[in-house]
């Protein structure tokens, strides 16, 4: 092979090349635009259907299209607040609520899961604990718990040194604008050490995700059970302790009990598992 034609070979190549990454890019880009497509046809699908058994599992399938979604792509409220609805309308409470609730973390203002929240809430059984509605220091808590501890603690050393310079500043030049400004990192200062002494570090939330949830006054097998009646799935906790197969939790009436750590999933993807 001469000179030239190996200068055209590397030209089709290079050509081919591009071509390829071309296809490759348009495969990942638009992968996720058609799932969500697949799914939102789905539920719509469902929506349509007649038959109750036939709409239910529509709707079911259309949860797990959203849910497979989530596992593969950045989370975002819509995409929760959509598999909320889905497993809603597919009569399963768990993965609702936990979806709903998911969704507020994420972006504590979003109305639509908000609504869904609390209409999932009011199906669960009259005697079923159900925590209160959150006021802005409960928002503020949710937004918060989306950092690690580690991260939380650099934001509290940040605002720490940028008071304690303002500070520094202000008496050195003696500067009334310097005070005033320094206030601003002293206030985030104190509302992040406050968090820390009346949220504790370690507890998370999480929601019952198994149907007839037997809960127990401690951790075994053998212990009695806590409540008249199986706890279900859709219950919102708060998690006290964990222990290898078992979690302590607290419910929204302030009583404490034991169940199986497979029948929950945390709120925050972080702490629990995401394929729940």
């Amino acid at each position: 092979m001469n000179a030239v034609d190996k200068k055209s070979a590397w030209r089709w190549l290079v050509v081919w090349g591009w071509v390829a990454v071309i296809f490759v890019c348009q495969g990942v880009w638009a992968g996720p635009r058609e799932r969500v497509q697949e799914a939102v046809d789905s539920y719509v699908h469902a929506q349509g259907e007649g038959d109750p058994a036939v709409r239910k599992e529509g709707f079911r399938q259309a949860a797990r299209l959203f849910k497979e979604l989530l596992e593969e792509v950045d989370a975002n409220a819509d995409l929760y607040a959509n598999l909320g609805a889905a497993a809603l309308q597919g009569g399963d409470m768990g993965q609702a609520v936990l979806a709903f609730r998911r969704a507020l973390l994420l972006d504590p203002g979003h109305e639509r899961s908000r609504i869904n929240l609390h209409h999932a809430r009011e199906m669960l059984p009259s005697w079923v604990p159900r925590p209160v509605e959150e006021g802005v220091w409960d928002s503020f808590l949710s937004w918060w718990r989306v950092f690690s501890v580690a991260q939380r603690s650099a934001w509290g050393g940040v605002c720490f040194l940028l008071a304690a310079g303002g500070i520094a500043v202000a008496v050195r030049f003696g500067s009334l604008l310097a005070r005033y400004v320094t206030l601003l990192p002293v206030l985030l200062w104190l509302l992040i050490v406050t968090q820390g002494f009346f949220a504790g570090e370690g507890v998370g939330h999480g929601v019952i995700i198994q149907e007839e949830t037997l809960a127990r006054a401690a951790d075994s097998i053998n212990a009695p059970a806590s409540f008249a009646n199986p706890l279900p799935a859709g219950t919102e906790v708060e998690v006290m302790d964990r222990r290898e197969d078992w979690t302590r939790i607290l419910l929204a009436n302030g009583r404490n009990t034991w169940i199986r750590s497979s029948a929950l999933a945390m709120t925050d993807t972080e702490t629990g598992d995401k394929n729940h």
